[in-house]
């Protein structure tokens, strides 16, 4: 072995320590059998003088462990009193308010300045990750609030707080020169495709507050999210461009690394003060110096030692996901990376190469702790990530540029940002097109076995291909390497045909669903014990017989047919034929009851309520429905559910387009509802003023996939970015659930079915 892991154990045992928080009693045991090992290491040996004892490793480990237990007795604890729940008036303030932002609502991590208590103020810092639905100004420093808190069971901060008052601003942020310098940045996007504007400010310096929910869930399910926070990974590309440009300058390398790091230093200063980014600033500049300056034996040794004094000092990292992915990545890149440039040196040039290994070893590594999070796994994570890896270096190089050049020289960077806009533009379409693919977001053991699983998986692939790598002997190489080969192999032969035909339980909560039936209209309201009203069918042979099973709905009481056209009436047939019971067959006043026997029309007032769920027919009218098109004869209709947080109005337009709907609205006027299905999949001639006035929170479009006609139309698209609603569409996420939540509404994507 050429290289010295004897590091890992110090991190090992402080990691340990850290997480479980380990009680005196055991302290003192393993402190006793720490005592108990350097006496057995001091004894005379008769061993070879250069040859290490067996448990010099379990004495690093216990070293790690006294150390870090030790610290943690003697660190003062500030903690709020009462119960695991509770609600308290504090004042608060947001660690960056900046990336807390989003779209009308903020949250992030946070700090409780003072606490009313027993009849006074209390001053003590307490971390929290907050949620704030009111408005909160972007320039507010400290803040009062009411809040309502919940126990954090582990991670950096102590609980989830939520604001359950109106924020009372007592103090105001002054921007400092990187607020202004972000600020005038992100208009510079303006111009870009919309993409574009949303991840790139992401991808320079973590900031996702411009990216909506679809955005967002599209780049989890593609495994790409990771592209747009401040992680190891993503400091270790800012370090190597920067070591690269002053190697090509012949700047020796030992000043070239202090210029590095006083780099990365100042981006730390200039992303913000948050402890993920000073984390990803010492991991990714020992990830870059390893990988570039071709020291990876004495890196591996600093990053042990590193994280084991950020855990001494800050015992609660051990339990946060964000430390976690952070030493991992940088652990990957350090160990696994040059045997994979090895490898992969044989199919592609040295620089694409290098790039490759640093993304297949971050993957390698922080699998255990991605399923953990997500009790799921991206199929196409590897692929996606290998596709967008060329684009990277463009991005982040030209984009630290055009950063740098917004204030200076605002006229030629607005011509400049084109080119890393362009790429970020192509990851947003790959995040979009991957998460739409069969699998792409594919189940995997729930809880402690899938864990052990991905534990088990992540240690043989990277323990086999270090082995392969490391050892002198010829055929241990040739072995290790033949069996992670068969695993490779294994894997993708049981995975790819299991995960494309599997699919996971749906959680029975959801309040809405929007069928993926292609170009077409499907909506299922879920009234619960396996039943639902249905709002349409799509075209014939469109998956809503799939849909609705895999759903679990196996009674509809009541099927809303809008019009004759086939994209909403076209799987009747298939429909009426299935076991699927149905009740009341119900039309509006413009539908041709011949097509369908049974039926009975909705004329307008109509109202019925079953449960927590009610709808009235808003239109059409008989006199004008008589002699319309067959759009404008859409039943357009107003659901309301009860929750407790209070009503949520559902506005379901149909097909009708905007002269019918514009004479609709003023014959019956609606008031503002939360969620809105675009009329005729979003078309032009469906209108904007519907969205303006209806003004929801989301608009669901239900449209097939690189569709003919162009839906949904971008006056549709930017109407409602105007408003700030946030946009679902079939075409970019497959099915879509709505769930009606304490904190709002909450949208999740069940993916493209299997047809």
């Amino acid at each position: 072995m050429n290289t010295d892991f004897r590091g890992l154990w110090l991190l090992a045992g402080a990691w340990t320590a850290a997480y479980f928080s380990l009680p005196a009693w055991l302290l003192w045991l393993l402190s006793a059998l720490l005592a108990f090992l350097l006496f057995l290491l001091l004894r005379p040996r008769h061993d070879r003088a250069y040859a290490a004892p067996w448990f010099t490793g379990p004495i690093i480990l216990l070293l790690g462990m006294v150390a870090v237990s030790s610290l943690s007795f003697t660190d003062p604890q500030c903690q709020l009193p009462g119960a695991p729940e509770q609600q308290r008036r504090a004042v608060v303030r947001f660690e960056d308010l900046a990336s807390a932002q989003g779209q009308g609502s903020t949250a992030g991590r946070a700090e409780i300045q003072r606490y009313w208590d027993d009849g006074q103020w209390v001053a003590c810092q307490v971390p929290v990750y907050l949620s704030v639905d009111f408005g909160l100004p972007a320039n507010a420093g400290q803040f009062e609030a009411i809040l309502d808190l919940d126990a954090a069971d582990a991670g950096s901060f102590d609980w989830w707080a939520q604001a359950a008052s109106e924020p009372q601003v007592s103090s105001w942020a002054e921007p400092t020169a990187a607020d202004l310098l972000k600020e005038r940045f992100t208009l510079s996007l303006r111009d870009l495709p919309g993409n574009a504007q949303a991840l790139l400010p992401g991808m320079l310096y973590g900031d996702r507050s411009g990216q909506d929910e679809a955005l967002g869930e599209a780049m989890r399910s593609s495994g790409l999210s990771h592209l747009t926070a401040v992680s190891g990974s993503n400091i270790a590309l800012i370090g190597a461009i920067v070591l690269v440009l002053f190697r090509l300058f012949s700047v020796p390398r030992v000043p070239s690394a202090i210029l590095m790091i006083g780099v990365v230093g100042l981006f730390a200063w200039f992303a913000g003060p948050d402890p993920s980014v000073l984390r990803a600033s010492l991991m990714g500049s020992i990830a870059a110096v390893s990988v570039l300056l071709g020291r990876g034996q004495g890196s591996l040794g600093i990053l042990c030692l590193s994280g084991t004094a950020l855990l001494a000092i800050d015992r609660s990292l051990g339990a946060e996901p964000a430390f976690a992915l952070s030493v991992l990545a940088t652990l990957g890149i350090i160990m696994l990376s040059p045997a994979l440039t090895e490898i992969l040196l044989h199919i592609m040039p040295a620089w694409l190469a290098q790039l490759t290994a640093i993304c297949c070893a971050a993957q390698f590594t922080c699998l255990p702790v991605v399923i953990a999070l997500n009790s799921d796994f991206s199929l196409y994570s590897l692929p996606a990530n290998l596709l967008v890896a060329p684009l990277l270096p463009l991005i982040t190089a030209l984009g630290m540029i055009c950063l740098l050049l917004c204030t200076p020289w605002p006229g030629f960077e607005s011509v400049l940002i084109w080119v890393p806009g362009l790429p970020a533009e192509a990851i947003g379409k790959v995040a979009h097109a991957v998460s739409g693919l069969p699998g792409a977001d594919r189940p995997w053991p729930a809880g402690l076995p899938g864990i052990l699983l991905a534990v088990m998986l992540s240690l043989a692939l990277c323990s086999l291909l270090v082995l392969g790598r490391e050892t002198e002997r010829l055929r241990v190489r040739q072995v290790s390497l033949g069996v992670l080969g068969a695993i490779m192999v294994f894997a993708v032969a049981l995975i790819v045909p299991a995960t494309l035909f599997y699919r996971e339980d749906v959680a029975t909560d959801w309040s809405i669903a929007m069928c993926d039936v292609g170009q077409g209209d499907a909506f299922v309201i879920n009234l619960g014990d396996a039943e639902g009203w249905l709002i349409d069918t799509g075209p014939p042979d469109s998956g809503l017989l799939l849909c609705l099973e895999r759903l679990g709905i196996t009674t509809l009481g009541k099927v809303f047919i809008t019009h004759t056209h086939s994209d909403h009436f076209g799987a009747i047939r298939e429909l009426e034929e299935s076991k699927v019971r149905i009740g009341d067959r119900l039309v509006s006043t413009g539908f041709d009851l011949e097509l369908w026997p049974g039926a009975r029309v909705l004329e307008p007032g109509t109202r019925q309520t079953a449960g927590e769920v009610s709808f009235e027919v808003v239109g059409p009218e008989a006199r004008y429905a008589q002699y319309a098109e067959p759009n404008d004869t859409s039943l357009v209709i107003r659901f309301s559910f009860s929750t407790p947080s209070g009503a949520v109005d559902f506005f379901a337009a149909g097909d009708m387009e905007t002269e019918a709907m514009d004479r609709l609205l003023r014959l019956r006027p609606q008031g503002q509802a939360a969620i809105l299905k675009a009329s005729h999949h979003g078309a032009r001639n469906g209108g904007t003023e519907i969205i303006e006035q209806i003004h929801p929170q989301i608009l669901l479009v239900s449209a097939g996939k690189d569709n003919s006609y162009g839906h949904p139309h971008p006056e549709t698209l930017e109407m409602a970015k105007r408003i700030d609603a946030t946009v679902l569409r079939t075409d970019q996420s497959g099915t879509v659930l709505l769930t009606f939540t304490g904190q709002g509404i909450r949208g999740t994507s069940l993916g493209t079915p299997v047809r």
